[in-house]
């Protein structure tokens, strides 16, 4: 039987989570990272994409036009939980995204196989 396993490391504590199904794993996956950035409403959600990013070969200007026009993935679970898989695979990597910098959060979805 499959099962989907979310797990994560913060600040050098780890745990994990099962899930029956993908979506449910997903879920956990994201509300987790969510709560790791601090994320509880939109404005959260866009404060943490509103953060400066480097632009190779544009001005300062068209560097903030660019900013000024970043949207943030869905934050809210009860949308969240209206959306297929593959849009909230979407939704998880757009926020892993914010993470990548963060040395002491890691999290990550794996399938297995409950045997007996």
């Amino acid at each position: 039987m499959p099962i989907w396993v979310f797990m994560v490391r913060y600040d050098g504590e780890m745990a994990c989570s099962t899930h029956l199904t993908e979506k449910g794993a997903i879920l956990t996956a994201i509300e987790d990272v969510l709560q790791y950035l601090g994320v509880e409403d939109e404005e959260d959600a866009k404060n943490i994409f509103s953060e400066p990013r480097r632009y190779s070969n544009v001005s300062a200007v068209e560097a903030a036009l660019k900013e000024d026009e970043v949207q943030p993935p869905e934050w809210d679970i009860g949308k969240m939980q209206k959306m297929n898989r593959e849009q909230l695979y979407r939704v998880y990597a757009g926020w892993c995204e914010k993470t990548w910098d963060h040395h002491i959060y890691e999290c990550e979805i794996m399938k297995t196989t409950v045997t007996g």
